[in-house]
């Protein structure tokens, strides 16, 4: 069992709230809690198989390099299929 803390938070004291707030965004960060609004790709090892298949027959094809540029267009293709809100 982690520890716990009590915060008291003084609304006169402008720097104690930012304090309070790094300590808790640090105390989030390190449980591994985020956002839940936050989108987050998920993909399984099939999927990541078919992924690159498609990205080599595309540079066999000449369709696409190994640039940023290439890499990031291909990469926002398939973005939404990637993307579940967890």
């Amino acid at each position: 069992m982690g520890a716990r803390f009590t915060i008291v938070l003084d609304t006169d004291d402008p720097q104690g709230l930012r304090d309070a707030l790094e300590i808790a965004t640090i105390l989030n960060r390190n449980h591994g809690t985020q956002d839940p609004t936050t989108p987050k790709a998920k993909i399984g090892k099939i999927a990541l198989l078919k992924l690159v298949r498609t990205v080599a027959k595309r540079a066999e094809e000449g369709k696409q390099n190994s640039s940023l540029h290439d890499s990031k267009k291909f990469v926002d293709e398939m973005w939404d299929s990637l993307v579940h809100n967890s």
